[in-house]
């Protein structure tokens, strides 16, 4: 039922995100304004944890494939964050957990809305306060699955409204979910075929209003499987539950714990 009311809220807004605003020029939707991703330079914001920065730097020279990309300082993109001719993926740190964040830049007073700045979509990747370095291991997934997420989202207004949790999805079935952290990243590593990384990113303490993210992610081709976000009241809201794991069975998966 719950994810039954999203799709139709999200059809509604689709529908009405169609429509021309009062007083206002042409409204483009974003699978629309994405459509000249490919051919836009991506450009990289190295900033912040020395460590995260080269692992960001190593991934994407060896995972960026949907568009030319040039990494930049953060002052750079400060003076680079109006053009609309640009997109820039950059670290972001909100809500106590670490971001990778893809945007596209732009000047907020626009009249157009072509040329509008707007966040294309953005990723957990780790505790702000309490990294545990799982973050450097799954730097090539996580572009990855970014870099999904657009090519769909350039074809489907439902992705690129959804976000994450829309685009996430495929079959369990005959596929090996490890939730231990240890062997997940060790299969990520290996490129182990028809293997799932469990992954859980959760601020450092738990509190009311705080967020929690479980995903899993294919060990060999980074795609993610599963997206979800969740509560952070407890240290256990940042676990795998059993009804979790059922769920997977359920669905064809053999989990490993």
């Amino acid at each position: 039922m719950k994810i039954r009311l999203r799709h139709l809220f999200l059809t509604a807004f689709l529908l009405l995100a169609a429509l021309p605003a009062p007083g206002q020029g042409k409204v483009y939707t974003r699978k629309v304004r994405l459509g000249d991703f490919p051919t836009r330079t991506t450009k990289v914001v190295l900033a912040g944890n020395p460590f995260l920065e080269l692992a960001l730097r190593e991934a994407v020279a060896i995972h960026w494939r949907i568009s030319p990309y040039e990494f930049c300082t953060p002052e750079e993109y400060a003076g680079l964050k109006n053009s609309n001719a640009l997109y820039f993926l950059l670290p972001g740190r909100e809500d106590g957990l670490d971001w990778l964040i893809l945007a596209k830049g732009g000047r907020q007073d626009e009249k157009e809305s072509l040329r509008k700045p707007f966040e294309v979509v953005r990723l957990p990747i780790a505790s702000a306060d309490e990294p545990n370095g799982r973050e450097l291991v799954l730097m090539g997934a996580f572009l990855d699955i970014i870099q999904n997420f657009v090519e769909e989202a350039m074809i489907s207004d439902r992705t690129a409204y959804g976000g994450l949790a829309e685009s996430a999805g495929g079959r369990l079935r005959g596929k090996k979910v490890l939730l231990d952290p240890d062997a997940a990243d060790a299969a990520v590593l290996a490129q182990e075929a028809d293997a799932l990384a469990g992954v859980v990113i959760a601020p450092g303490d738990p509190g009311e209003g705080n967020n929690c993210y479980k995903m899993l992610i294919s060990a060999d081709t980074h795609e993610l499987l599963f997206f979800e976000k969740c509560r952070y009241r407890t240290p256990d809201d940042a676990r795998f539950t059993e009804g979790d794991v059922r769920r997977f069975e359920r669905h064809g998966a053999t989990v490993v714990l």
